[in-house]
Formats: C-alpha cells, structure tokens, sequence
C-alpha cells in the first residue's frame, strides 16, 4: 500500500502538478534534518527534471517516512492522487470515446 501511494505522489511530483504534495515533502525533510542532496532531489523533481537517482532518493524516503508516520503517509495518499480521471480502453476496436469531467455547470 506504502509503494503505491509513493509512486503515485512520485507520479505527481514528475509532472510538475503537486505543490501542495512538495510543500509537505519539504516540511518533513527539515523536520528530520534530511541532507542537502534530498532536498536537491525535491527540487529537481519539483520543477520536473529528476534524475534515476533522485527518484530512487525520494522513494527511499517517502517509503520510510510514510512507513513511520500514518498522518504523513495520509498527507502523501491525498495530495498525490491525481486531479482528473483516467480512462483505460483495452480494445483495438473502438469507436467513439468521450471523456467529460466538467461541462457547463453540471460536474461528473
């Protein structure tokens, strides 16, 4: 459950949509004193040009911390759970597909 959550939150992080998700990530590395290369890693993963390494870097650590704290593991499940939908077509045969999340004043 821990992996999943990170990966999403990582996701979010690589896509440059998780301000929210980098504000909390830096307040717990200054919280737990974390090195000045994890807070590199944030912020090169914040601004969308992370490295393998970094990623490993920040997965090592939201794995933990999540791991030790449920309320930041909680934080880490809510803002990095992507804001729209995700439609997966498995057929090869498909027609027409419409997706709608917002039309007019009516939200589905």
């Amino acid at each position: 459950m821990i992996e999943v959550i990170v990966s999403a939150a990582l996701v979010k992080l690589a896509e440059g949509s998780g301000s929210a998700l980098v504000d909390a990530i830096r307040k717990r590395l200054v919280r737990q004193r974390e090195p000045e290369e994890t807070m590199a890693s944030l912020d090169r993963a914040a601004q969308g040009a992370p490295s393998a390494e970094d990623i490993a870097r920040l997965r090592e650590l939201l794995v933990r911390c999540a791991a030790e704290d449920p309320d930041f593991l909680r934080e880490l499940a809510q803002d990095g759970t992507p804001a729209g939908a995700t439609n997966v077509v498995a057929s090869s045969n498909v027609g027409k597909l419409i997706q709608a999340q917002r039309v007019g004043d009516v939200t589905m």
